[in-house]
C-alpha cells in the first residue's frame, strides 16, 4: 500500500528556482497592473467626465491582477500545500486565472465526488500547477480540459491541452518525470514547481502528445481519506 503523507514532505530548491517563481509572477502581473494604470490616466486625461471605458479598463484589470494572484497564491504559496485546501478551491481559481486569458478557455465541470474527497498535504498544488504547465504550450490559444477520477488508491488525473502550433519545450517530459536537471525558464516554471512537488509526493507525472494539436499530462493524486 502507497504511503500517503499527512503533511508536505520538506524539499531542498535551487535558489535560481526561487527567483524564477518570483520573476514568473511578476511577469504575468504587470499586465493587467498596466492597464489600471493606464485606466486611471485616462480618467485624468478627460477631466471630470470619465466615461464607462475607462471604468471598464479599471474593473477589468484589477479582476484580472486578484485572479492571478489568487491563483499564484495556491500554486506557490504555503496556502496551497494545506489539506485545507479543497478541489473546488483549485478549480474556482483556475477558472478566474483563465477568465482573463482571452486565447485559452478552460473546460472543468464540477463534480461532488472528486470534491468531496480530502487530498493528501500538496496534492492540489500539484494539479493546479501541471494546468499552469501545459497552458504554456498554447502559444496560439487554444483549450484545457481537466478530468479527475476517484478510486481506490488515490485520484488519477488528466489535462488535455488542445490547440494549433503546440510547443513542447525539450525539457519538459523529463522534467515532470523528475529526471532533467536543465536550467529553467518562465515557460517551465510551473511544470519545475509540480516536478519538485511530485517528487515529495512520490506521485510520477508522465507528458505525451497524441496528436499535433493533442498534449496530455496525467499522473495520480494521493488521497487522504474518502467522504
Amino acid at each position: 500500500m502507497d504511503t500517503i503523507h499527512t503533511s508536505l514532505p520538506s524539499v531542498t530548491v535551487d535558489l535560481s528556482f526561487l527567483h524564477l517563481v518570483v520573476s514568473q509572477l511578476c511577469h504575468d502581473l504587470v499586465s493587467p497592473i498596466g492597464a489600471v494604470n493606464n485606466g486611471v490616466e485616462l480618467i485624468e486625461e478627460l477631466g471630470s467626465t470619465p466615461d464607462s471605458e475607462a471604468f471598464d479598463l479599471i474593473a477589468q484589470s484589477g479582476q484580472a491582477a486578484a485572479a492571478k494572484l489568487q491563483c499564484f497564491r495556491l500554486a506557490w504559496g504555503r496556502g496551497g500545500a494545506s489539506s485545507d485546501t479543497r478541489l473546488a478551491d483549485v478549480r474556482q481559481v483556475l477558472i478566474d486565472y483563465f477568465a482573463g486569458e482571452t486565447r485559452i478557455g478552460l473546460h472543468w465541470p464540477a463534480d461532488a465526488a472528486t470534491e468531496a474527497v480530502d487530498y493528501a498535504p500538496g496534492a492540489l498544488q500539484l494539479l493546479l500547477n501541471s494546468v499552469l504547465a501545459v497552458a504554456t504550450t498554447l502559444t496560439r490559444g487554444g483549450q484545457i480540459t481537466v478530468r479527475v477520477q476517484i478510486v481506490d488508491t488515490g485520484a488519477p488525473f488528466e489535462i488535455d491541452a488542445e490547440g494549433q502550433n503546440l510547443r513542447v519545450p525539450d525539457v519538459l517530459p523529463e522534467l515532470l518525470a523528475g529526471r532533467a536537471r536543465a536550467p529553467l525558464d518562465h515557460r517551465t516554471v510551473a511544470a519545475g514547481f509540480a516536478s519538485v512537488l511530485g517528487q515529495a509526493l512520490g506521485v510520477p507525472l508522465s507528458i505525451s502528445q497524441l496528436s499535433p494539436e493533442l498534449i496530455r499530462i496525467a499522473g495520480k493524486l494521493p488521497i487522504l481519506s474518502f467522504p
